[in-house]
């Protein structure tokens, strides 16, 4: 095997984005609009993360009939979508909270990234860190390519699993405190063929409780046993053709996601439960008694996995008490979305308490022992129970857009990006729509 020193250089740039999910797409897009040149590298062969590969299509589910308003660049992305792409083709009335279409989103992203003239690599990972005297100056990325160098004055790692910081030797937290254990990872699918009409009606007159009701009698009697405990099953968009765009319930717990074993595991597992379900809901739901199982997710979806070791944790304390910060980078409603770990649903947390805001400090974007090196999105520095806020995905993207314009101001202020000047950082995130007082 050769020397990875050795790589070829593909690419110089002034800021490399590892990651095309949420918090990546707003690094992104937040530094290539200051005028920085970009590198956005992706492993997969489109961009969105969890929203395209892993059908998590309605991003702000827990926003709905409330007046908090997410800002920045989610709500940009999610505005000028809506004017290409309308409801995306879904004629539920029962709730009007937007959801996504994930093949349009694709499209509509490959054409954002044109737009601002970022270098795009797809099916591409970042291998190993470049760092020399705990200073990170760019990747080694691995591609049917081979092994290459991208080359940037800043990196910023939106991989979700904190994937850079890690191979650049920042010490990170995995799971809960008291065993370990993550959130389950899901694989969602996708149904074709049900009666679009019928399904509708009961929506609107019943809610999605009525299927919920359903799949609770028979866990409780014992007629379904999916092999472990979950009382709801969300689903995306309904069309007129028959299609639900995704069923969010096929869960596979105590797997590791940033273990190649226990993510095969993992998808094998969670594809075997998908099946169940699917054959569950045709059975005993009505309206889906011709449907059929049309797709499977590209990707098993994660909650939570590394949480780097920052300038700064955000806690449920922070969260709890509505505490701003001097360095606030976003404000977010206080709102826990906790899965089980070990899939009884005993500690399971969902909280919405959305007339409560708390902040996020630049310094938790700040990992510790390493420069010109930023992390956005779930990954950044909090205690468990608190990332199962921040994970959100509009959260993700506002922690991206502020990675991506700090990256900016600290090559206009020609320091390190622990040293930006936060009165500037704040001010330009202030003029590009992000709101960050209550």
């Amino acid at each position: 095997m050769k020397n990875l020193k050795n790589a070829p250089v593909r690419k110089k740039v002034d800021v490399v984005v590892c990651g095309g999910g949420p918090a990546g797409i707003g690094a992104a897009l937040s530094a290539a609009d200051k005028g920085l040149e970009v590198a956005l590298i992706e492993s997969r062969g489109f961009l969105g993360g969890n929203i395209t590969a892993s059908y998590v299509e309605t991003c702000n589910h827990y926003l709905w009939d409330h007046p908090f308003e997410v800002t920045g660049i989610y709500k940009e992305i999610e505005n000028e979508y809506k004017k290409e792409f309308k409801k995306s083709d879904d004629i539920r009335s029962d709730l009007r909270a937007h959801r996504f279409s994930s093949e349009y989103l694709k499209i509509f992203l490959d054409e954002k990234i044109k737009q601002n003239n970022i270098w795009l690599r797809l099916h591409t990972s970042a291998a190993e860190a470049i760092i020399e005297d705990n200073q990170m100056s760019g990747i080694i990325t691995h591609s049917k390519s081979g092994f290459e160098k991208i080359l940037g004055k800043i990196v910023i790692d939106c991989t979700g699993d904190g994937d850079v910081a890690a191979r650049a030797g920042v010490p990170f937290e995995k799971g809960r405190d008291c065993d370990g254990l993550t959130q389950p990872g899901t694989v969602n699918f996708r149904i074709a063929g049900v009666d679009s009409k019928k399904v509708n009606q009961i929506l609107e007159e019943e809610g999605i409780e009525y299927f919920y009701e359903i799949l609770r009698e028979k866990l409780n009697d014992g007629s379904f046993d999916p092999g472990f405990r979950r009382i709801v099953f969300p689903f995306g968009r309904l069309t007129e053709g028959g299609q639900i765009s995704y069923i969010n319930y096929s869960n596979v717990y105590k797997i590791d996601s940033t273990n190649a074993d226990d993510l095969t595991k993992g998808e094998m597992m969670g594809r075997e439960r998908v099946l169940k379900m699917f054959n569950f809901i045709k059975e005993n739901m009505p309206g889906f008694e011709n449907c059929e199982l049309s797709s499977i997710a590209p990707a098993i979806g994660f909650r939570d996995s590394r949480r780097i070791s920052g300038q700064y944790k955000l806690t449920e304390e922070d969260i709890d008490e509505e505490r701003m910060f001097s360095d606030n980078i976003a404000i977010f409603p206080r709102f826990y979305d906790m899965l089980s770990p070990t899939g009884t649903w005993d500690d399971h947390i969902y909280i919405v308490d959305l007339d409560k805001q708390y902040g996020i400090p630049y310094r938790c974007l700040l990992p510790v022992d390493v420069e010109q090196l930023l992390v956005a999105g779930r990954c950044i520095s909090s205690t468990h129970k608190a990332e199962s806020s921040i994970r959100a995905i509009s959260a993700c993207m506002a922690t991206g857009q502020a990675a991506g314009t700090a990256a900016f101001r600290a090559l206009e202020e020609n320091c390190r990006v622990k040293n930006v000047d936060i009165n500037k950082l704040q001010t330009e995130l202030k003029n590009d729509g992000v709101q960050l007082e209550k």
